[in-house]
């Protein structure tokens, strides 16, 4: 099997999670006459799209400033 990426992967979680709602949302509402169902499953799997999102990418990132010298972080406080 083929392995993919990080970018491509994340790549696919996004197109699939915006396009596969979107069609079923169109499906449902349009063709069907669903809306209500249609708008619940949009909102549902574009919101899963962005919690795989947040747990694969985002979340194990570090968000952190740079490292202050001690003596330059005293100053700071001083002033």
């Amino acid at each position: 099997m083929v392995e993919l990426s990080g970018k491509a992967a994340f790549v696919i979680v996004l197109v699939t999670g915006v396009v596969v709602p979107g069609v079923m949302n169109y499906v449902l509402s349009v063709v069907l006459g669903q809306e209500a169902l249609g708008r619940l499953v949009w909102v549902l799997g574009f919101g899963l799209m962005i919690g795989v999102i947040w747990y694969g990418w985002l979340r194990p990132l570090d968000f952190q400033g740079p490292e202050r010298e001690p003596e330059e972080a005293e100053r700071k406080v001083k002033d």
